[in-house]
């Protein structure tokens, strides 16, 4: 296995998919594992109350809602993608049928599982391929405007962002329909007639196949941009601004999000450009906290 044949087979990881849902526990277990091979970690990995925590973190934090998160999932169901090894499973139920085993059996048993010896010794000691990974398999799963986010969770820095190519003029006709305004607050600062601040954010994320098409775009400020991403609030089918009972905070948080609470967001003028009823719903099932 070559470097370039890990990352391709890393990058084509079959994800469980059902429609439109977000899944990103295996993306999410390899960037956590490779993260922890940065540290020294050795090859594989125990699973163990610390392990369950951290992952589970990242979950709750970068994934789509859910009454329970499950890191023992993609710590299991990894070693069907080619390069993750799982040991010490013999004693565990799903060897004897076609079931997940419960974290229990996982603590139980002394389950490890990492990545297998021919994908391990290429990682060993290159942190500059290992970054590229963790760089990648994010670009591939989230927006730019959170990746920081996560990288800074997982303990690391990541100097550039490996980001695929766009629609040249979404950024432009997105803030060209909603009047150079941000859509939420109306922050419109520009330096001469240059605009500073304002973004094109994606309703439904070009990772899961949301389109550079104005009517799955918003103008936002920088700060709703990142705060629309991580699900901190979203549009609702009326066009309101629908706040996650998750958010807390002082006096500017109540100007900056409070007080717009149930609020109609600012809207093209064209009924063509507003927003598509569909990624609105994708957005609040799929990402909205």
């Amino acid at each position: 296995m070559t470097p370039d044949e890990l990352k391709t087979a890393i990058l084509g990881v079959k994800c469980w998919q059902r429609n439109d849902q977000r899944a990103p526990n295996k993306p999410i277990m390899m960037a956590y594992a490779l993260s922890r091979y940065l540290d020294g970690h050795e090859q594989f990995f125990l699973y163990e109350e610390s392990l369950h925590q951290d992952v589970h973190d990242l979950l709750k934090r970068f994934g789509p809602q859910r009454s329970i998160y499950h890191p023992e999932y993609p710590f299991w169901r990894l070693k069907n993608d080619g390069f993750w090894t799982v040991n010490n499973d013999d004693e565990c139920k799903s060897r004897k049928s076609n079931t997940d085993p419960a974290k229990s059996e996982l603590y139980k048993y002394g389950v490890t599982a990492g990545f297998d010896d021919d994908a391990f010794s290429i990682l060993n000691g290159n942190a500059q391929l290992i970054l590229e990974l963790i760089e990648s398999i994010l670009s591939e799963n989230f927006p730019e405007s959170i990746i920081p986010d996560i990288a800074a969770q997982l303990g690391i820095e990541l100097n550039t962002l490996h980001v695929k190519k766009r629609d040249p003029n979404f950024r432009k006709n997105v803030l060209r329909a909603y009047n150079y305004q941000c859509a939420v607050c109306g922050y419109d600062l520009r330096m001469d007639d240059v605009s500073v601040g304002l973004e094109a954010a994606h309703i439904k994320w070009k990772q899961f196949h949301g389109p550079c098409d104005v009517n799955n775009g918003l103008t936002l400020c920088s700060l709703h941009h990142k705060a629309f991403d991580k699900g901190a609030f979203s549009i609702t089918e009326n066009f309101k601004v629908k706040l996650s009972e998750s958010l807390n905070g002082g006096e500017q948080a109540q100007r900056l999000f409070f007080d717009y609470e149930d609020n109609q967001i600012r809207l093209p003028k064209k009924d063509n450009l507003i927003p598509n009823l569909g990624y609105l719903n994708w957005h609040l099932k799929e990402v909205f906290k």
